[in-house]
């Protein structure tokens, strides 16, 4: 056996300096003396240094700033203002509105069924004996029964939703309807036959249990959601100087809630100009951003922005002016750090600026009447607003979880019509449920007698998901036309009429007689609505939980397969 030897090798670079001059010394190079002074004059006339109008930096700013808090929150249809609560996100009371007790109603099986068993475990932290547990048990479940299935299967509203019936099945007799049993509570209810002791127990435990319903399940402000739009539409309003400012969201489409999607209605008069306010000294400091360009002449600069690269002729103006403000106007810009609170509207009353020279600058707002930047739109003429910075109260962690409903807005070009396509409903379990994998209640269709004859059939199958929205006048002798839920005959094989199908979901409102949207809300190119659950973080840290709608664009036309009065060949009636 033989060990193998292995040999290292290095090279180390040592500098050498010239014996004369300096003595063999590398102070003379690392000094870098310039030989030719012209050189550098020439960099600064090729930096335009020369032509510059001052050559000072900020080194120290002083702010001073108004601050206004938000006062009340405005829902759509210019309904009542309401008090603007400390820490609640914008959010929450945008998207989880609604009318007394609409939340609690439109509470699925099993949500009702927690709420009530909530209840009589309230109901066990009361110094109350198990006997008397047992008896109000059976009271409470006698008066506030969980819904039974109706006589006629075909008027079960769960009768599509298998999930929701054997769930429904397990939780009978077990637990009461917890949205039932709050309405008797808040009557006054009580079980019989309770001593003065008892009843003082039990009115506790109804009391605590009512506290957390109505936390939980009831609507903070009134609904803003503007169902002939499909979008929510609502305001919140400050009085900075003494002027009464609304900020109106006119397009809100579900989400967090940004500055830009508000608009600043502050009247017709200018606001009167800001007083008060305690000054600030802050240090300015340069704005940069990834591929920069460098401010010094032998800097490296970031390979991963190539600015000479970008591609740009003469008519596309955003490329140029990109290259032109990076190249010229690039490190011309600085920030100051700033707080300011949360749920308020501020505006600067004070900017001086000291530079490199001690020089002092008075810095006042940039006016135009064609441009502006960091400002709302004046809601009355379309301009910039005035110079106000709103910083709303919204969440600051949020959490969406898949949609448990989501209905597909489009247009059917064949048919003239509209259809509103239940996709996802939420079934009785909570969970989502795909309409479209329910069985069908309609009977075959019956051949006829001779195998070669034609077959007449009225109006072709539409899937009972599909809801109609037919065009109709927006008002008496308008040309103008919105879409109306409606709903599409069905028949069964020997032309008995069936029972409609109604909408399934919270979104088409099956429970409001007439519903309608507008026209020019459904573009061919479709809309589509989803509700979905959120669960945000206030400000104070507390923990909000609502079922939030979202609008987004559609997946273009559908096409129904709608026919009238068709005589059906051989071959297509197997």
């Amino acid at each position: 056996m033989f060990d193998v030897i292995s040999f290292n090798q290095y090279h180390r670079l040592e500098p050498v300096v010239r014996p004369s001059g300096t003595g063999g010394q590398l102070d003379e190079s690392l000094a870098a003396r310039v030989a030719d002074p012209l050189f550098m004059l020439a960099r600064q006339w090729q930096l335009a240094e020369f032509a510059g109008e001052d050559g000072g930096s900020p080194v120290w700013c002083e702010i001073a700033t108004e601050s206004t808090p938000l006062g009340a929150f405005r829902p759509a249809g210019g309904g009542a203002e309401i008090p603007l609560p400390k820490g609640v996100p914008l959010e929450f009371l945008a998207e989880a509105g609604g009318a007394p007790g609409e939340t609690a109603k439109a509470l699925p099986l099993r949500a009702s069924a927690r709420a009530g068993r909530r209840f009589l475990d309230t109901l066990r932290t009361q110094s109350l004996s198990d006997t008397v547990l047992e008896q109000i048990d059976a009271a409470v479940l006698a008066k506030a029964p969980l819904p039974r299935p109706p006589a006629q299967p075909e008027e079960d509203p769960l009768r599509r939703d298998p999930g929701g019936r054997a769930l429904r099945a397990v939780l009978a007799g077990r637990v009461p309807d917890g949205v039932a049993l709050a309405g008797h509570l808040d009557d006054g209810w009580r079980p019989p036959g309770l001593s003065g002791t008892q009843q003082t127990a039990f009115d506790k435990a109804a009391e605590l249990w009512l506290e957390w319903f109505t936390d939980r399940y009831g609507a903070p402000v009134p609904s803003s959601w503007a169902r002939e739009r499909l979008e929510h539409r609502f305001a919140v309003t400050a009085e900075p100087g003494g002027r009464a400012v609304t900020l109106t969201a006119p397009e809100f489409t579900g989400g967090a809630a940004d500055a830009y999607h508000f608009d600043l209605d502050a009247g017709s008069t200018p606001l009167p100009a800001p007083t008060g306010g305690t000054a600030k000294g802050v240090l300015p400091t340069r704005v940069t951003y990834p591929g920069m360009p460098a401010n010094r002449w032998w800097e490296f600069e970031d390979a991963r922005v190539n600015l000479p690269a970008v591609g740009a002729g003469v008519p596309d103006l955003a490329r140029l002016l990109v290259v032109e403000f990076a190249n010229i106007y690039g490190n011309d810009h600085w920030m100051i750090p700033l707080e300011l609170a949360t749920s308020a509207l501020h505006r600067i009353s004070g900017l001086t600026v000291v530079d490199t020279f001690e020089d002092t600058t008075v810095v006042g707002p940039a006016e135009h009447d064609a441009w502006s930047v960091f400002r709302l739109t004046n809601a009355q003429d379309g301009k910039a607003g005035p110079p106000l910075l709103p910083l709303l109260p919204t969440a600051s962690a949020r959490l969406e979880g898949t949609a448990v409903e989501e209905v597909l807005f489009a247009r059917d070009e064949m048919a003239n019509l509209g259809f509103a396509i239940e996709r996802v409903v939420q079934s009785a379990t909570g969970r989502p449920r795909v309409r479209a994998d329910e069985p069908s209640d309609a009977d075959p269709q019956v051949p006829p007698t001779d195998p070669a004859a034609l077959a007449y059939r009225l109006l072709t199958p539409v899937p009972a998901h599909w809801i109609p929205l037919v065009p109709v006048p927006l008002e008496a002798g308008s040309a103008a036309v919105c879409l109306r839920r409606g709903q599409i005959p069905r028949f069964a094989a020997n032309g008995t009429r069936l029972p409609q199908v109604k909408a399934a979901g919270r979104i088409l409102e099956p429970e409001v007689k007439r519903v309608s949207f507008r026209d020019e809300e459904i573009p061919r190119s479709g809309v589509t609505v989803t509700r979905v659950p959120v669960v945000a973080r206030g400000e104070d840290g507390r923990v909000f939980q609502w079922v939030g709608r979202r609008v987004r664009a559609g997946r273009g036309e559908a096409s129904s397969a709608l026919a009238f009065d068709g005589a059906v060949p051989p071959k297509e009636q197997r």
